[in-house]
This record gives C-alpha cells, sequence and structure tokens, in this order.
C-alpha cells in the first residue's frame, strides 16, 4: 500500500508510452480505457484507507539531486483527496461520451491524467513545478491535432503566454525559498515539510506570497487575469476545455491551500479580506460577461470562472466551514461544469453551431439530453438536494462568519447566476425546434449511462455529503489550527 500513489501517477503514463509506440487504434483505446479502470480502483482503494484525521498518508519519497534537495515526494490527505478521485473516477467516463479513434488521443489523454495526478500529489516544490508545466502541453497538443476552430492555436498560445508569465514569477519565488533554506540551515530543500520552518522577514513574505498568488489566479483564473479564458475555452475541443475547467483550475486552488497557506500563513491571513472580495467581484464581473454571450461555450466559460471566484472566496474566509465548502466545491464544480462542456460539444459537434439565438427546441428532439443537461444546470445554480447546494451553502455560511457584507453580495452573485443559466436554458434547450435544431439526435446508449451515472452522483452528494466531507475535515482543522486561528489571534 506504501507504493499505491506512485502507481496512480505512473500507471498512466507508461501505459500511454506503450499505446503511442507500440498499439493500433482499436488496441490503443482499449488499453487506455483498462488502464483508467485499473487507476481508478487504486485510487477508490487508496480512499478506502484513507483517514480523514491521519494527516499525511500514502507518501513516497525518492531523492533525485541530493546536492540541491530536490526530491520525488507525494502524498495524500484532505487537501488532494478530492482531486484523485475527481480525476481517476470520472477519466473512464470520457470514453462512453467521446468518439475519438485514434489512439494518440487516448495515450493523450493518459499523460493529462498523469501530468495532473502528479502536480496534485507532490510535496516538493521543484515536482510541483515541473508537472505545473508541463500538465498543459498535453493538453495544447491534443487542441491543435483535434480541434477545429481556426482560432485555436492563437488561443492556445495566449493561454501560454499568460501561464509562462506567471509560473517564471513563481519560479523565481521558489528557488529563492530554496536558497533562503540553504542559508538558514546549511542545506537545500524545496520540500513544503522544511520551507514551512523558514523564518521570513514580513516584507520578504509578501512579496513571495504574491509571487506565487499570481501564478494562481492566472490558471483560475480571476479578474484582470483573465484574457485567455475566453479564446482558450472556447476555441479547444471539448475535451480540452473540462480538462482545463474540470481539474486544471482546481489544481490552483489545491496549491494554494498545499504550499501558500503552511509557508506564508501570516501574509494569507493578513491579504485574505482582498481576496475575498477578488472573488466575490469575479463572480460577478463574470456573470455580468455571461449573461451577454451568444455562444453556449463561452457563457459555460464565464460562468465556470464566476464559480471558481467563489471557490477562492471560500479558500480565504478563515473559517472551516467555509474552507470545507470551498473543497466541496471543487468536486461540484468538476462534476457539474464538466458534464455541461461536454454536452455543448455534443450539440457543436451534431448541429454545427453554438450559438444560443441559432438553438431552441432541443427538448422535443432529445428529452433525455435535456433532462440531464437541465440536472447539471440545476446543480450548477445550487438547487437543494443537489452537491451544488451543499457546496454553496457552506461557503456561503463560511463567508457571512467573516463578514456580513461579502456574504450578502456573494449571495446576490449567485442569484445572478441562476438568472443567465435558467435563461439559456430556456432559449437553447427549450422553445421551438428550428431548421437547424429539427435535425438533433438523442445521446447515445454509452452516453446516456454516463450521463445519468454523473447526474445520480449529483444527487447522492447533495443529499449526504458526510462521507466525503468526512474526507477533508480533518486537515482542514488541523490547517486553521496550525496556520489560522494563531495568526488571526495576533492581528488582535
Amino acid at each position: 500500500m506504501s507504493s499505491i500513489l506512485s502507481l496512480i501517477i505512473f500507471i498512466p503514463f507508461l501505459l500511454g508510452l506503450f499505446i503511442a509506440l507500440f498499439c493500433n487504434n482499436f488496441w490503443g483505446k482499449i488499453i487506455a480505457f483498462g488502464g483508467s479502470i485499473l487507476v481508478a480502483i487504486l485510487a477508490i482503494i487508496m480512499a478506502l484507507g484513507f483517514d480523514g484525521a491521519g494527516g499525511m498518508q500514502f507518501v513516497d519519497i525518492v531523492p533525485l539531486v541530493k546536492n540541491y534537495g530536490i526530491t520525488y515526494m507525494v502524498g495524500v490527505d484532505g487537501i488532494n483527496i478530492y482531486l484523485i478521485l475527481i480525476i481517476t473516477i470520472f477519466l473512464p467516463f470520457l470514453f462512453f461520451v467521446l468518439r475519438y479513434q485514434e489512439k494518440g488521443f487516448w495515450a493523450n489523454l493518459l499523460f493529462i491524467e498523469s501530468g495532473f495526478l502528479a502536480v496534485c500529489s507532490s510535496l516538493d516544490l521543484i515536482f510541483f513545478y515541473a508537472g505545473w508545466e508541463m500538465m498543459l502541453l498535453p493538453i495544447f497538443i491534443m487542441t491543435g491535432l483535434y480541434g477545429k476552430s481556426v482560432k485555436r492555436a492563437k488561443a492556445m498560445l495566449d493561454m501560454m503566454y499568460y501561464a509562462i508569465f506567471g509560473s517564471m514569477i513563481m519560479l523565481g519565488a521558489i528557488i529563492y525559498l530554496g536558497v533562503a533554506h540553504y542559508l538558514e540551515f546549511g542545506f537545500y530543500s524545496f520540500a513544503l515539510a522544511d520551507l514551512m520552518n523558514l523564518n521570513l522577514s514580513l516584507s520578504v513574505e509578501r512579496i513571495l506570497f504574491f509571487s506565487f498568488m499570481i501564478a494562481f489566479v492566472i490558471k483560475l483564473p480571476l479578474f484582470p487575469f483573465h484574457m485567455w479564458l475566453s479564446g482558450a475555452y472556447t476555441h479547444s475541443p471539448s475535451v480540452a476545455t473540462f480538462m482545463l475547467s474540470a481539474i486544471a483550475s482546481k489544481v490552483a486552488v489545491f496549491a494554494i491551500l498545499r504550499f501558500v497557506l503552511p509557508i506564508f500563513s501570516l501574509s494569507f491571513v493578513e491579504f485574505s479580506s482582498y481576496f475575498v472580495a477578488l472573488g466575490i467581484f469575479s463572480m460577478i464581473y463574470f456573470g455580468v460577461i455571461a449573461l451577454r454571450c451568444d455562444d453556449f461555450k463561452t457563457l459555460l466559460a464565464f460562468a465556470s470562472a464566476s464559480h471558481l471566484g467563489l471557490i477562492l472566496a471560500g479558500v480565504f474566509s478563515l473559517d472551516v466551514v467555509g474552507m470545507s465548502g470551498a473543497m466541496y466545491q471543487i468536486v461540484a464544480h468538476a462534476l457539474t461544469s464538466g458534464a455541461m462542456f461536454l454536452m455543448v460539444g455534443i450539440i457543436s459537434s451534431q448541429l454545427g453551431t453554438r450559438k444560443i439565438s441559432n438553438l431552441g427546441g432541443i427538448a422535443h428532439k432529445a428529452p433525455i439530453f435535456a433532462t440531464i443537461f437541465g440536472i447539471m444546470m440545476l446543480s450548477s445554480v445550487g438547487l437543494p438536494t443537489t452537491i451544488g447546494f451543499v457546496a454553496e451553502l457552506l461557503i456561503l455560511v463560511g463567508i457571512f462568519k467573516t463578514n456580513l457584507i461579502y456574504g450578502i453580495i456573494a449571495t446576490t452573485s449567485i442569484i445572478v447566476g441562476a438568472v443567465y443559466m435558467f435563461v439559456v436554458y430556456r432559449k437553447a434547450i427549450l422553445q421551438s425546434v428550428n431548421e437547424i435544431t429539427d435535425k438533433f439526435k438523442e445521446l447515445r446508449k454509452s452516453q446516456i449511462i454516463a450521463f445519468s451515472l454523473v447526474a445520480i452522483v449529483i444527487f447522492v452528494m447533495g443529499i449526504y455529503p458526510k462521507p466525503i466531507l468526512d474526507l477533508s475535515q480533518g486537515t482542514i482543522q488541523s490547517h486553521y489550527e496550525k496556520y489560522i486561528k494563531s495568526n488571526l489571534k495576533g492581528q488582535e
């Protein structure tokens, strides 16, 4: 069991390499599907053996460059267990939804899975940074090879420019931390456990804090670092958009809780109210933009960014309930947003358009599609009995406990989000059939099964959230006691 996490990380990469080098298209897809099932089973076994109150578990440590403190170090706690389960369990569903036959597509999908798992399991900043940079490369390749939009190359390059800008600033901060550790303790280290012991001056800590946060708010993205969002989400193939929305943006949230809070806890608490305000402002800003969008995929892109603003507000609420809600919203957003992006991709592939003004009447042609999409939408806006309601309720409780005004504004912004989702559902899915939507076909049986299972999970986790919340409760409570509570007393 001690190496189960490393197996989960590297099995997809090794299988992807094998498929790319030795398999034909048929066997490539079969092996990729079997590998994704195996990794999902291992992740479930690991989760069943995970103790929510037991701290860091399933740790693997392999020194890579001893002289400079570069180490392969991974582990699982209540912060990243959600991400690992999301990535591993729901990847097999893509094999039922997507119709690609090329082995390169499925090999690339396994590379993406391996990269994300490595990043969200990392306990060493150099290993984290390497994965942080590499995890977007397979998405970039996938967009170039399988995207159909003529603007896809420019859109992905714009995203890469923003990402590289933020990453270079973060890399400088990482190197500074390693050198600071050498000067203070006599040896280089980039391990989280060692960097937490650094004695940084307040001014230096503030600079390093913002150096990390710039990279993470770009990846989320939040205002004003969102200029790449519309192009990358709109012009990428649906599966790449799914990866960006459902997984890549969540890695940034993970990184804030994994590295920023423990290493820069003073600055985290000091600037928390500003980031809550930024998250709430982003919710409103992106919600207003979404109201004006006619492209279905672009609308979902800004709706996704709006929810990520809510997640950031929950993370910086300095409240255990709010932070727990943020972690739960990671799961909720991944399920609902990811599924809706895939379903809009089905609309686009069948009808050749995503313009909301050209749609309508899909419910009459494909009632099952309309019903499942409606469930995803209702979860997205926080309907009671869905996972979205639980997540948003917990975040709002945390925000209200921190600041009454922020809580009122956040609640209002959620109402704005509900309005544009209901409006777009009425325009695109309901109303009358037209010449374009008359040829829309119902979901295939395999797609119905895949999306229905996701819908079932949405209701189960909305009605009985305790088992999942328990996975993170111990870690979040521990982080609050260690890094937040004492600093709050210090400010008083």
